[in-house]
Order: C-alpha cells, then structure tokens, then sequence
C-alpha cells in the first residue's frame, strides 16, 4: 500500500476531522490535549530601555511653503509684538517671501530646542534667527551677519528684531549679507 502524501488543503480537509496545532519544536497536538492542559507561562516582557522619545511638536505662526524658519526669543510674547511682525514682514517682502512662505517660533515657548528636531519637523532648508545664539540649538560653525551652512541647511543668525529696527548700521549689515542669502 502506498503511503498517504498531500499538500492540498480539500484532500487535507477530508483526512483530517479535528484541529490539529503545530508547536515551535515541531510536534503536533490536537485540539482535546490542548482543552485538558494547562496553558503554559508565557513571561511578560519589559520595556526596552531604549524606547524612543515622542517627536516633539511646535506651535509656530505661518505656513512654511518655502521651508524657512526664522528663530525669535522674545519672552513677553507666544511669537513676536505686532511692531516686530511688522518689520520682519518687511525685510522679508524685500525678499519676495510672505509669511505664507516661513514659519516662526519662539525659544522662549519650548525648554529646550536642537537643530535635528527642528530640521525633521520643519524640513528645513534654511534658518533666519533673531537675538539666537546657534550654540542653544547644537549648531556649530556659525559666525553672526554670515551666512553658514550646517548639515545642509543654511542659517543667517542676526542681531534681534527691536535692535535691527533701531540701529541703521545694524541693519545695513543684515541687508548686505541676507540679500544673497
């Protein structure tokens, strides 16, 4: 007599009229020795100690079409006082940008900041900062009114807003450098 091989599941179906289970090392069991046992321990995992921090998200005023974002520190306001939204949009309509085109936050709003959340957030292409030392952001390499580039993004940190607006000089050195920016 010839033994009894097949794969395909009707034939299976009609050899086989109770439920059979296959363990990890390979035997089978049916389903009446699995009713009259005890279920085995199953151990509780920890959690990894790794376990990755959630994405950090930040409030910020405009749309960020052109992935420009310009770092302000102002610690009486969310974003910026109407006076220095109004010169940044300014300097910035001499640019031909919009508030559409950016997106502005304030390090005042958040404990800490750093370049890689910023950049993964905001997929940035290019950083304006105002009163922003780089360094509070772990940017290195970055001399203030020039324009640098860290990890392929280019930044221009400047003097803040209220002292652009005041100092003529100031401002004329801003202008010269951020017109190739």
């Amino acid at each position: 007599m010839d033994s009894l091989k097949t794969n395909h599941p009707l034939a299976l179906s009609f050899l086989f009229n109770e439920e059979l289970y296959v363990l990890n090392d390979g035997t089978a069991i049916n389903e009446e020795i699995i009713q009259n046992s005890t279920p085995p321990e199953i151990p509780v995992l920890a959690e990894p100690a790794s376990k990755k921090a959630e994405k950090p998200v930040f409030e910020y005023i405009g749309e960020n079409n052109k992935y420009l974002l310009i770092i302000v520190k102002d610690p009486t306001q969310k974003f910026l006082n109407a006076k220095e939204l109004e010169f940044l949009l300014k300097i910035l309509s001499a640019k031909k940008l919009d508030l559409k085109d950016i997106a502005i936050i304030n390090t005042e709003t958040y404990d800490s900041l750093n370049f890689e959340d910023l950049k993964e957030y905001f997929a940035l292409s290019k950083i304006l900062t105002f009163g922003i030392n780089p360094a509070s952001l772990n940017i290195t390499g970055i001399t203030a009114n020039k324009t640098g580039e860290y990890k392929n993004v280019k930044i221009l940190g400047t003097w803040t807003l209220a002292q652009l607006e005041a100092d003529v000089k100031k401002k004329t050195t801003y202008w010269n450098e951020l017109k190739n920016f």
